[in-house]
């Protein structure tokens, strides 16, 4: 009886630890196809959008990465994480394309409120995201919380 309920612990946290790591692999994902895409706006604000050949195909090849990993994400996140997700993070990422990158395709070089929403975005990734995935991986981080819930 013991040897069974052993083997149904192992199996059970082995699991979890499993789901921790998908969930630890989508946040990785999502961190970096954000970070590439902010990056290659950028580099086409120094450079400007005539100059960088195939810049186009670049920059929806990293806008789908980006809206892979946000989707992979949602599907993955706790309910605090995919609340933010939907009500904090959406709604700026929406500002970042309608103002900064659209400036950058169609304008030429943003303005105040494009480089403003460029910097909340950016300040959205790196601080605010940053630290509610720390609390998403926080089993990985401790192993001895992890535990059969």
């Amino acid at each position: 009886m013991v040897t069974r309920w052993a083997e149904q612990y192992r199996f059970g946290q082995a699991l979890l630890e499993k789901a921790e790591e998908r969930r630890l692999s989508s946040i990785e994902a999502f961190m970096l196809a954000t970070t590439a895409w902010l990056d290659w706006l950028k580099y086409i604000e120094e450079l400007g959008w005539k100059d960088i050949p195939d810049k186009g195909i670049e920059l929806n090849r990293r806008d789908k990465a980006r809206d892979e990993a946000y989707r992979q994400l949602l599907l993955l996140a706790s309910e605090q994480l995919h609340r933010w997700l939907l009500e904090v993070y959406k709604p700026v990422e929406r500002k970042v394309r309608s103002t900064y990158a659209y400036q950058l395709r169609m304008v030429g070089p943003p303005d105040d409120a494009g480089r403003a929403a460029r910097d909340a975005y950016d300040q959205l990734l790196s601080k605010d995201f940053v630290n509610l995935a720390r609390m998403e991986v926080q089993v990985l981080r401790d192993p001895k919380k992890l535990h059969v819930r």
